[in-house]
């Protein structure tokens, strides 16, 4: 039987609904998202959660590029340094080469640009040993001593052989770093022709030794040797632009992703503030409506 109470529930379960949209609705307008929730959309929540894990793997892709990226320019800083001090080799040993050369001050400049080489071959960034290969926490060489160390001045190379390489989101990998074995010592089986430190310490020795035509010898090797590291600076060359196109490439996938996402669960923004003022409009009238609603009937009065 049709009752003022029975209109009325039927009333306030409306009106529960039409605040309840509104709510929603006023959500949607806040955030800029149509999906919040699983019951929001259930059949684009799977597409949406994968999407979102595929940007944070992005995120972490281009984290690790950055890092590596920092690490390789410091290695290309460094290996550039060192071809100019073999520029400063190159001039002491022209001079060196010379009649009347005092070749014992030469042969200190010579120990002094060694020590300086050493140092640099132990570049570190964020406490790793650049180019100590996978025993990035140990110095690659020992200090210089000449004495213990009649050929290359420094010793054996203390690193071990490198691994590291670095993985785009495409899944493409490519190596970016070399060990101070290959870059200072012209790799395991080096010659003083491709070895900075060998050519170095054959120029020390020869100065030491007050020997012209050693000391002219040893600035051929100096030359040779210093155009061998300015083929290792290339290469670390390329491998900043590799890094720099993948870093664009994860930059370009990001963008792509956060357009799939935005499709999948950005609300439009218009839609939604039409649908809020709509409802705000028709919550308000049906309020109005509801308080001049009798709250009694003719029933109520009988006895």
């Amino acid at each position: 039987m049709f009752t003022i109470q029975t209109a009325a529930q039927t009333f306030l379960s409306n009106l529960s609904s039409l605040e309840e949209r509104l709510d929603k609705t006023n959500n949607e307008v806040s955030s800029g998202l149509r999906v919040q929730t699983v019951s929001d959309d259930p059949e684009d929540i799977a597409e949406i959660l994968q999407v979102n894990a595929e940007i944070a793997q992005n995120d972490q892709v281009k984290t690790n590029l950055g890092q590596v990226q920092t690490e390789v320019n410091a290695a290309e800083g460094a290996i550039s340094t060192a071809t100019t001090l073999m520029d400063s080799a190159s001039q002491i040993a022209a001079e060196g080469s010379s009649d009347g050369a005092d070749r014992s001050e030469l042969a200190n400049q010579v120990s002094d640009l060694l020590t300086e080489m050493q140092q640099i071959a132990s570049t570190q960034v964020a406490g790793r040993y650049l180019f100590s290969g996978d025993s990035d926490q140990t110095a690659p060489y020992g200090p210089v001593n000449f004495t213990a160390n009649p050929t290359n001045g420094v010793g054996p190379y203390l690193g071990t052989s490198d691994t590291r390489t670095i993985i785009n989101s495409y899944g493409v990998g490519f190596s970016v770093s070399f060990t101070a074995q290959q870059i200072f010592d012209g790799g395991s089986s080096g010659t003083p022709t491709n070895s900075v430190f060998q050519s170095l310490t054959q120029l020390y020795n020869a100065l030491a030794s007050n020997n012209q035509g050693a000391v002219m010898a040893a600035a051929s090797n100096v030359s040779s040797a210093a155009g061998y590291l300015g083929g290792m600076d290339a290469q670390y060359g390329d491998i900043q632009n590799k890094i720099s196109d993948a870093l664009t490439g994860q930059t370009t996938l990001d963008t792509n992703l956060q357009t799939q996402l935005s499709s999948l669960q950005d609300v439009d923004e218009a839609q939604a503030v039409t649908n809020q003022q709509t409802e705000s409009t028709a919550l308000n009238a049906a309020e109005s409506a509801y308080a001049a609603l009798p709250k009694k009937s003719l029933f109520d009065y009988l006895g």
